[in-house]
């Protein structure tokens, strides 16, 4: 099973009697901004779909939690709906949804306040994301920005409003920014304030934005608009350059873009050539993962397994942590050199190697059917399993009996290699592991009893 590690929060307390009420999902978006403007409320919708059941079963835990009954009924006029649905697909052509698994907050009119991505166990989190959307709900709405704009607005502080708006709501801004740049005065480009605006932004590094910079602002300029900006805001600065840079090459199939992209990510580590080699290689496999060149990506992801992970040991994952541990507690800016793409809080670099051992072994389970290339996933898998277990024993983690999800897929590796006995053996300890952490274990459960009569 693909391992969605960034959002799934295992929180044991799951309570069924105080939770979000959600209106029938059919519910037109005509209805809810009715409704919405007669009680005076903002709209919550919840878009999922059937890709990731376990996803939606967080979600589900999330919208269980007590502290969100009396918030949410005083504020929303809530709604859940599967992106697949005939009201899903209207909602989604709406809001200009790319993907499921996104909760957005907006006005009855429309307007968009807020917007989550991903699913949490954990209700507080989407706690602080309704409290981030009632926050903004007096503010000048994105309607009356876009008026503005249409009646020929175009003073660098409105604009500079109406992009950071759009922004906030994740939103396109690269037009925006283009008429933004385009009126700015010749000195602008030195100006640190405004460099620092614009790269947050997320410029694509083969926009003429990002190039004219690069090419006529000061180099001392740019290195301290890294150099003075808190690490948190160093790195939002970074990383919406490379998403936006990311999904440009992906919607373009660009295969030049990603390439340049990955150069950039792996400049970004300076003198860890290690580091960055990896993280460029990353970049490439997710290029070819999302345009969905199977050929390319299997080929990519099996030659980084085997020249990477595979090689790696327990100790040197240790050894990375630490370091990491060292350079989270006292970050270095190096002038000229941007931050490395990460998030802000620690991450511990070991987590990203047995979640990727899992991951690929399970896209080679549904991507392949050559016997080698299924023998080295279950390799790959048996090492995220391992690895798992020996990086979080004895630190109190909820699975205590091994990552379900990570056990599952071992357990389809074993079935699909003509092994069923085995395989049933390892999916009947993944449903244990998924009972012991609190979380629901249907799907595992339905995944045994396929295996059982040989009808997986």
């Amino acid at each position: 099973m693909k391992h969605f590690l960034p959002i799934l929060l295992f929180l044991l307390s799951f309570s069924s009697s105080a939770q979000i009420s959600f209106l029938e999902s059919q519910t037109s978006w005509e209805l809810l901004s009715e409704k919405a403007k007669k009680e005076n409320k903002l709209i919550f919708i919840h878009q999922e779909d059937d890709q990731c059941g376990q996803c939606n079963s967080v979600a589900s835990q999330g919208f269980g939690s007590s502290i969100l009954k009396e918030k949410f009924e005083q504020n929303f006029i809530s709604l859940r709906v599967n992106v697949d649905t005939n009201n899903g697909k209207s909602l989604k052509g709406k809001f200009d949804i790319k993907g499921a698994l996104i909760s957005l907050f907006v006005d009855a009119d429309g307007n968009i306040l807020h917007r989550y991505n991903g699913s949490t166990s954990a209700g507080f989190i989407y706690a602080e994301q309704a409290d981030i959307a009632i926050s903004r709900k007096s503010r000048k709405t994105l309607g009356d920005y876009e008026k503005e704009y249409a009646a020929g607005e175009r003073s660098a502080r409105f604009l500079e409003e109406y992009i950071e708006r759009r922004r906030e709501v994740s939103m396109p801004t690269a037009d925006l920014l283009d008429h933004y740049f385009g009126q700015l005065p010749v000195d602008s480009l030195n100006n640190s304030r405004i460099i620092k605006f614009i790269f947050t932004q997320g410029p694509t590094i083969d926009s003429r934005v990002y190039k004219t910079i690069m090419a006529a602002t000061r180099r001392s300029v740019i290195d301290s608009v890294y150099k003075v900006s808190p690490m948190p805001e160093a790195v939002t600065m970074n990383n919406a350059i490379i998403g936006n840079s990311f999904r440009k090459a992906v919607e373009n199939k660009d295969a030049d873009l990603a390439s340049q992209l990955g150069s950039f990510i792996q400049n970004s580590y300076g003198q860890d050539f290690l580091k960055g080699s990896i993280a460029n290689n990353r970049n490439m496999i997710r290029y070819y993962q999302a345009v969905k060149d199977t050929v390319q990506f299997l080929d990519m992801a099996r030659n980084f397994l085997e020249f990477t992970h595979v090689r790696f040991s327990i100790d040197s994952l240790k050894k990375w942590d630490e370091q990491d541990m060292k350079k989270n507690a006292s970050p270095i800016h190096s002038p000229g050199v941007p931050v490395p793409m990460s998030v802000s809080k620690f991450t511990p670099s070991s987590q990203f190697f047995y979640h990727e051992l899992n991951e690929f072994a399970w896209n080679f389970y549904q991507m392949s059917d050559n016997f080698g290339d299924l023998e080295k996933a279950l390799g790959w898998s048996k090492k995220s399993m391992e690895w798992f277990d020996e990086l979080t024993k004895g630190k109190g983690h909820p699975m205590s009996l091994g990552n379900p999800a990570y056990i599952d897929t071992y357990a389809h590796l074993l079935y699909k290699l003509g092994r069923r006995e085995e395989a049933v053996q390892w999916q009947t300890k993944a449903v244990e592991a998924q009972k012991i952490t609190g979380a629901p274990a249907s799907s595992f459960e339905a995944t045994l009893e396929k295996m059982k009569t040989g009808k997986l």
